[in-house]
Formats: structure tokens, sequence, C-alpha cells
């Protein structure tokens, strides 16, 4: 059984569509699909409709998807909401309700719940960031299809919690970044992993406070992942496809979408192209020479997962 795991990227997850392209062109076609954040959209797109002409419209819409989708159409816009919001303590800096139009426009309307939909089997991770709890929908046919996407896709800080029941939702790369272990337990024999968020690229310096934010967290969650490839059984075959391109971009940096479809496409193809006793399904890992000089009276820790 295939399942594709889709992690989040904002709007990297153009880069998602153009390596879903490549898959559904071979013949690979899921039967499970699990994502979070901007690859719980992508998943939830396809999972109505697995198909290779769905796929195409899936790329068509991340290319043509611009900035104004989500985000006020100026810097000036931009910057002058998230002052007003970080100022009046909002739970969020921007809005989230481009979001929603974005998702209730690309969703059919027969489509309200998670048992309406009859193409592929679709799991949507988000996080409780009370409780640590990660939820996750799919097994439930009344689960709401819209109010998941727009819980996995709340970015912390950036917008505000998905409340439900008194939870407090955000987008679920908080707990899982690439839900490779959910995909395995639900049952897939062969997954392969989509990820275009951070895989352990090195970056020499990080600037700016919600970009520091950001690193920061998606530093930490990365170590699950390398735990999550480690604890992958050998009864699942596993594609781990760490889509590099495009890196530093800000959240809100949107229309090179034809580019990043491009880009995807072009390295799932090299990815499916290469004999299968040379793919490796590892998480990139930095390794000691690559790592400059420690600071002054620190030694590099090298851990079993982290460094190889």
């Amino acid at each position: 059984m295939i399942a594709f795991a889709l992690s989040g990227g904002g709007s990297r997850g153009a880069l998602q569509a153009g390596a879903l392209l490549a898959l559904l062109e071979r013949g690979i076609r899921p039967q499970i699909l699990v994502g979070t954040s901007a690859g719980a959209l992508n998943a939830a797109f396809l999972a109505i409709d697995p198909t290779l002409e769905r796929t195409r419209q899936l790329a068509e819409i991340w290319s043509k998807v611009r900035r104004e989708s989500f985000f006020p159409r100026t810097n000036i816009g931009l910057w002058l909401n998230m002052g007003w919001n970080f100022l009046t303590g909002s739970d969020g800096l921007l809005s989230s309700d481009k979001v929603h139009t974005f998702i209730e426009k690309n969703i059919p309307p027969q489509i309200r719940h998670f048992g309406d939909i009859k193409g592929a089997r679709l799991y949507v991770t988000a996080a409780d960031i009370n409780w640590g709890v990660l939820y996750l929908w799919g097994d439930l046919p009344e689960g709401d299809l819209v109010e998941a996407l727009l819980a996995s896709s709340a970015a912390p800080a950036i917008f505000p919690p998905r409340v439900s029941a008194g939870h407090q939702l955000v987008d679920g790369a908080v707990v899982a970044s690439v839900p490779v272990a959910i995909a395995a337990a639900k049952g897939a024999t062969e997954v392969y992993a989509i990820n275009v968020g951070y895989a352990g690229q090195p970056k020499p310096l990080t600037r700016g406070a919600i970009n520091i934010a950001n690193r920061a967290i998606s530093t930490l969650i990365y170590q699950q992942l390398l735990e999550d490839i480690e604890e992958m059984g050998e009864e699942v075959l596993l594609h781990h496809i760490a889509i590099d391109s495009f890196q530093g971009m800000p959240l809100w940096e949107l229309g090179q979408g034809a580019k990043m479809v491009e880009e995807g496409y072009r390295i799932m193809q090299g990815y499916l192209d290469t004999p299968a006793w040379e793919r490796s399904p590892r998480a990139r890992s930095v390794s000691a020479p690559d790592i400059p000089p420690p600071p002054p009276g620190a030694v590099v820790w090298q851990t079993r997962r982290r460094y190889r």
C-alpha cells in the first residue's frame, strides 16, 4: 500500500505539487495521503481524486497563486497588519481569513467531511499548543475537513491558532513535520515522504526575529523526523525526498509558483531515475567536516542521530 507523506513548507508547497506530478506521471498512485500544513492542503486536494489529471490541476493552482491569495498585497500593508496585531495583543500577526477563502475555493462544496472523500484515505495533523498533543483527522468520517485544514495551516505566531472545543490548534509540523510514522502506522508498506521544509540544510547566519524563531522551531522538529526515520521498520520501504530549493523564502513570498513546480518535478524525476540501490531514505545530516569551528570553550557533540 503506497502512501504520500507531505511536509509543511508554506509557499514551498508548490515544490511538492511538482514532485507529486512526477510521481503520478510514473503511475505511482497513493492509497493513503498524510499531510501537515501546506502538505495538508496538497494532500486533501489530491485525496479527493488521486489521478494525473487532478495532480495537473494542483500544479496549475500553485503556478498561479500570488501573494494576495494569503497575505496583504504590499509590504507596507503586510507590516502595518503585523505591527498592529502585535501591539494589540492578537493571537496571530496576520488574519487567516484568506487561507480560509483559499481552502473553500479549492475544495468542492460537496466535500465537507473526511467521510465524503472516496479517492484515497486522507489524514491531517494539527498540534494542541496547551497540551502538547498531536491530533489526527481522518479516522472518523464526521471530521470537518475545512476545520482540520485551517488548524493544520495555522503557522504559529503568523496566523492565530484555530480554536475548536476549547483546544488551541496550530500547524501540525510543530510535532511532526513530515508525518512518515503516521503513514506507516496506517498500513502503508511504501512511503514517499516529500519534505519541502527544513531538512538539515546548514545556513551561516539567520537574521530577523521571525526568521530566527522559525529556524529554531524547524531545528527542533527536524530531530523528530530523524527519530521517525530511525525507528521505521524494515517492513516499510521509505523514500525520503528532501527538496532544498528556494530555501530561506519568507512565508509570504509567493509568485514563483511556476518555477517551483518545475523544480519539484525535476528533483522527483531525478530521484525516480536513480537506481533503487543508490537511493537512501535517510534524512540529511550534517557531517562533522561540514560543521564550522565551535564557539570558544565548546566542542561538537556528535550524537548518533544528528551527525553521521
